[in-house]
C-alpha cells in the first residue's frame, strides 16, 4: 500500500516521498515531520483516503 500511495503523490503532486519500513503492521505517514496518519494492523485507511488527506495538507 505504501508504494501505491507514494507513487500517486509523486505523480499527482510532484511530492518528494520517502518510504521507510516500519514495524509489523505499522503504517504511519509524516508530512514535514508531523505525523498525519497512524495506524495499526487492525485498521488501515484506503490509499485514496490517505492521498486526499495528504493533498489537503500540502495545499495549506
Amino acid at each position: 500500500m505504501a508504494s501505491r500511495v507514494a507513487a500517486q503523490l509523486r505523480k499527482e503532486n510532484n511530492a518528494q516521498v520517502e518510504v521507510v519500513r516500519g514495524g509489523l503492521g505499522e503504517f504511519s505517514v509524516y508530512v514535514d515531520d508531523r505525523k498525519v496518519i497512524d495506524t495499526n494492523r487492525l485498521w488501515y485507511p484506503t490509499p485514496s483516503k490517505i492521498v486526499k488527506k495528504i493533498q489537503v495538507l500540502l495545499a495549506e
